[in-house]
């Protein structure tokens, strides 16, 4: 959308009515673009696709859960190979890494579009 700033002065104002669910749809896609309304229709105008930040947001989620997923298998790995004979301790680790794939399950639906 940037491009599109650059490219001439706004000198021109445009003012149209819609419906309410024509205005939600707006409102949706520029919560999700993180653009303005004006934005969005300027995109809409020039064929531009709209990007949405929500699943930036969603990725950088799951790259941290993925990076947590490495921390916690790294220290399973270890205590296996260094013969840790305390339960607990593999038990907090098992707790930890089934916290960490619900959350990669919930960024993936996320990402999926699902609730």
């Amino acid at each position: 959308m940037k491009g599109l700033e650059a490219r001439k002065p706004k000198s021109r104002m445009v003012s149209f009515r819609v419906d309410e669910d024509d205005l939600i749809r707006l409102d949706v896609l520029a919560r999700q673009t993180s653009c303005s309304r004006a934005e969005v229709l300027r995109c809409c105008l020039w064929g531009v696709r709209l990007k949405s930040t929500l699943d930036a947001q969603a990725l950088t989620e799951v790259s941290r859960v993925h990076a947590n997923l490495n921390r916690i298998g790294g220290l399973l790995k270890l205590a296996i190979r260094e013969g840790v004979a305390d339960r607990t301790s593999h038990y907090g680790l098992n707790i930890e890494l089934r916290d960490a794939i619900a959350q990669v399950r919930r960024a993936v639906e996320c990402l999926a579009g699902q609730p």
